[in-house]
Parts: structure tokens; sequence; C-alpha cells
């Protein structure tokens, strides 16, 4: 009892020394905020984020203006790759890897509704240097250089001028009918009969007549030499082509006629003296193939092409194409025949192949292997980028 006793006092004294302790500890002071202080950061805070939104407002301006002004910027190209080899009158070359055409293209639209186009070319060819025409390198030149201005757009008549190094008038047209550029060119380009771009100016359009079907339209004034050649006299081209879709039958096909004709070598008596050539071609398209007939009429040249495109099945098609050129009606034995079969294989949108045949006969010793007829079976590609 005595021993509680005691631990109950030295309890009670214990409790008695804190409380003495804490009360004689001094209270802390409390300091009361400055109201001038105390709005001078607030207002300090509120301009820096005033200044911070400002900031952030004109960063994305800047990223926008940056986006806007390269959104209609597009880079893009195709590359041409083949394999050959010769079933018959192969010469030297009996077979062989090649890349026949590398194109690099960058497109983009300017204010006002402008756009400019630059296109380069990889090409196999001779240099000035090769005298022999020995080594036959790659090499990369201007295909294309040109500007597009909208001149007038109303319900009649659309006009868009083109200054500088452009499309011929009937070349680029022709191939997207077929579409098969990447395995043969077009008559025309195949025989050489028109250069598929040269320096000039030109215009585009369409022309509106009441119900009658839309004509496009395209007239070049053109240096004549083509564009692996500069200028070496006063004289130049003019040439126009007008194509129309004449029936539309929506889903059933569309039936397309285009006719063109130029005049080489136009000088200040305008038509006099000049080289005159037309063409015209018909075709009718469906999702199912395609079938053409072209037609090809000049000063001592004529020829023709007849082809054919259908599908097989989801991604194949087999073509065929039927070419006769003569160079000169006044030269007796020198017509070229040319055929093209094959069949194409869409691997998907951007790479395109082609296992096909091509056959030549007649015409100059320049022209077929010693005048002899040559067959040679190719593997084609096209890759889109």
């Amino acid at each position: 009892m005595k021993k509680i006793s005691g631990l109950i006092l030295i309890g009670l004294f214990m409790i008695a020394c804190c409380s003495a302790a804490i009360a004689a500890k001094p209270k802390a002071s409390v300091v009361k905020p400055d109201p001038v202080v105390q709005s001078q950061q607030k207002e300090d805070l509120s301009d820096f984020k005033d200044d911070m939104n400002s900031a952030l407002s004109d960063l994305k301006g800047q990223i926008d203006k940056v986006k806007s002004d390269n959104n209609d910027a597009k880079v893009g190209g195709v590359i041409f790759f083949n394999f050959q080899n010769y079933l018959q009158n192969a010469g030297a070359n009996l077979n062989g890897f090649n890349v026949e055409r590398a194109y690099v293209d960058f497109k983009k639209k300017l204010d006002g509704g402008a756009a400019v186009r630059v296109t380069l070319d990889v090409a196999r060819i001779s240099t000035a240097l090769d005298a022999a025409k020995t080594s036959q390198q790659l090499y990369n030149f201007l295909k294309y250089a040109y500007v597009e201005l909208p001149i007038l757009d109303n319900s009649t008549i659309g006009i868009t001028g083109k200054l500088g190094l452009q499309q011929t008038v009937w070349i680029d047209w022709a191939d997207k009918i077929l579409n098969l550029r990447y395995i043969v060119k077009s008559l025309v380009d195949n025989e050489g009969v028109m250069s598929s771009a040269d320096f000039g100016v030109g215009a585009a359009g369409k022309l509106k007549v009441g119900t009658m079907p839309d004509v496009e339209y395209q007239a070049t004034y053109l240096n004549g030499s083509g564009y692996k050649n500069a200028e070496a006299d006063n004289k130049k081209n003019f040439g126009l082509r007008l194509n129309s879709n004449l029936l539309d039958f929506a889903d059933n096909g569309k039936l397309i006629l285009g006719v063109w004709g130029q005049a080489i070598g136009m000088t200040n008596d305008l038509l006099t003296g000049t080289t005159k050539q037309t063409g015209a071609l018909l075709a009718f398209k469906h999702s199912l193939g395609t079938v053409y007939g072209e037609y090809l009429y000049g000063t001592g040249i004529s020829g023709y092409s007849v082809g054919a495109v259908c599908q097989l099945m989801q991604k194949w098609n087999a073509f065929v194409r039927m070419d006769n050129y003569d160079p000169n009606r006044d030269k007796a034995n020198d017509q070229l025949d040319r055929s093209f079969y094959g069949v194409t294989y869409d691997w998907n949108k951007d790479v395109k192949l082609a296992l096909d045949v091509q056959n030549v006969a007649g015409g100059s010793a320049a022209a077929t292997s010693a005048g002899k007829a040559t067959s040679i079976i190719f593997l084609h590609s096209m890759i889109a980028y």
C-alpha cells in the first residue's frame, strides 16, 4: 500500500513539473501578412501566367504556321525496275537487271491557288565524254519544273497557265489510258514522234457547253527540242489536245475520246514550212478492263496501236497490244511491227509486277538488231513511294 502511494505521489509530481514547464514556455508570435506585399505577389503571379499563356500561344501559332505552310507539300516518286532475257537475236546482251527510270517528285500548293512541281528523272544515258556511247551510266536530270497559275474559272471555261519545263500535250494523258507505262511507253513516245516534256508556256482546263460532255484541253508553245536539249534556234512547236468522256455509264464504264495535233518548227511565218502531226485515241474503260485504239498521222509518218487490258481475278490482269509504225511513207519496207503481251500482278497499291513478252520485226537495221526480228521476255516492276 505504501509502495502504491509512493508511485502515485511520484506520478503527480512529474505531471506537475511538466505542466509548469509548458506554462513557462513563451508562446510563438503570429505574424500577420502585409496586405501590400500580398497584393504585389498576386499581381506578379497573374502577370507570369499571362506571359506564359502568351508565349505558349505564340509558339502554337508558329507551329501551326509551319504545318500550314508545308501541309500541301508532297514528296513522292516511282522506280521502274526490270529483268530482261532475249529469246531471239540477242546479240551480245543476253540478259540483265536494270533500273529503267527512277523519278523523285516534289509538289507544293502556293498562295492564290498556284502550284509548283519539280520532278527529277534518273535514266541510263551517255555523256559528252563518252563518244562511243559505251558507258551508259545512270544520271539524274530535270524532267519537270513548272508553276501552275489559275487564270479563270467560271461555269463555261477554266484556264490554268503553265510556265517552265512541262508535259507535252499527248504522252502523259495517253499513258494513263492503259496504265502500263512501267511496261511500255505509248505509241507516240515509244517511236520518238514527240518528246514527253519540253520548255515553254502552256494552258490547260475545261470547256463546258450546255448539256454537252465537258471537254478538257491542253495547249502548249514549246522550244521543240525536248527536255534533254537546250534551244538551238528560234523555231517553236505548238500543240493542242482535246479529250472528253463521250459517254459515262457510271458503274458500267465510260467511252473516252482524245485528239491532238502539233505544228513543229514554227517561225515568224507561223505554219509555213512546219511539220504537222495529228492523232486520236478512242477507249472504253470499265472496272473489269480497258480496250483502246490509237491512230497517228503526220508529215511523212503514220501508225496505229490497238490494245486491251482485262481482269483475270483479284489483283491479276492480262494485257495485249499491237503497234505498227511507218517512219517514212515514201520508203518501202521500213515499217515496224511491235507486239506486247503478258500478265500483271498488283502486289499492293504501291507495287506492281508484270511478266511480259515484247517482239519487234521489220524496220531499219538500227531499230531491230541488224534488221532481224527480236523477242525479249521481261519481268517488270513499278515501285511507287
